[in-house]
């Protein structure tokens, strides 16, 4: 199966070119679609189909081919989020210009949707086990491919019913992303700034914890002995420990207060 957009079309000959990912251009015909479409194809449709080899020349043919406009293709939207995709379409004067292709297919999808399905498609893929690595992606094309069709008003409705069914569905992993980037609109907080999560999300996220997220932890309610205990963690091994194992653990030593650790340390660091 490939996925691309439409280079240029004749809708009045019924054939023309798609641009894929790879920078291959498919040959493709009104008669390859599985349902002749309804509308004027345009240049920047995002189309999904199979390839065939062309038997008059080297190269494929697209058959099988149809136009994403179903709520349920949003999933190649998702699938297409940690992939640099793009595709060279002409502009108005004939020179080609990059064009990412998941947002295309996102801001095709939104405009070929009822209004009223429209917070029903974002979030139907949307649960526990999202991916908590692309989530931040995700939300941030939400935010602009919404912003991007919708006016002002209908955009805002939409981004804050999808933003509130994040927050209320989010995994561990996805609120401890949204802190460590400091984007809380994305799980319906209602403005900017710093916000304190529960202290459970950070013991089961305790590896990705570094200097400068314990000083805004410090800042917590729980945050003076969460940070005590997370230093004294890393310098629990402290006897068996070397100069070059220390060095790296120096930016921590302002949330230490075992003063017997801190004495060792500097005894290591002077030898």
């Amino acid at each position: 199966m490939f996925i691309g957009a439409v280079k240029w079309f004749d809708n009045n000959k019924g054939f023309g070119t798609l641009a894929l990912p790879s920078g291959e251009e498919l040959f493709v015909h009104i008669r390859r679609f599985k349902v002749p479409p309804e509308h004027i194809i345009q240049p920047g449709e995002v189309i999904v189909g199979d390839k065939k080899p062309d038997p008059k020349r080297s190269g494929y043919l697209a058959q099988n081919c149809r136009i994403l406009k179903r709520p349920e293709d949003w999933k190649f939207v998702i699938s297409l989020l940690d992939k640099e995709h793009t595709v060279l379409l002409p502009d108005s004067h004939g020179r080609e210009q990059k064009h990412n292709l998941t947002s295309l297919t996102a801001r095709q999808l939104l405009r070929t949707q009822p209004r009223e399905h429209i917070v029903a498609m974002l979030t139907a893929n949307f649960d526990v086990h999202f991916d908590s690595s692309i989530f931040i992606s995700y939300a941030e094309l939400i935010d602009k491919s919404i912003t991007g069709v919708f006016e002002k008003e209908t955009a805002y409705d939409i981004l804050s019913k999808v933003f509130e069914y994040f927050g209320k569905h989010v995994s561990h992993q996805i609120l401890f992303r949204v802190w460590k980037e400091s984007m809380f609109r994305y799980i319906g907080y209602p403005a900017e700034g710093d916000y304190e999560i529960p202290e459970l999300v950070f013991n089961l996220n305790a590896t990705e914890i570094n200097c400068e997220d314990l000083a805004r932890i410090n800042t917590y309610s729980f945050g003076k002995s969460f940070c005590t205990d997370f230093v004294n963690a890393l310098f629990e091994d402290i006897e068996t420990m070397d100069k070059k194992d220390i060095e790296p653990l120096l930016p921590y030593i302002e949330f230490l207060e075992n003063e017997d650790s801190i004495e060792k340390i500097q005894t290591l660091l002077q030898e």
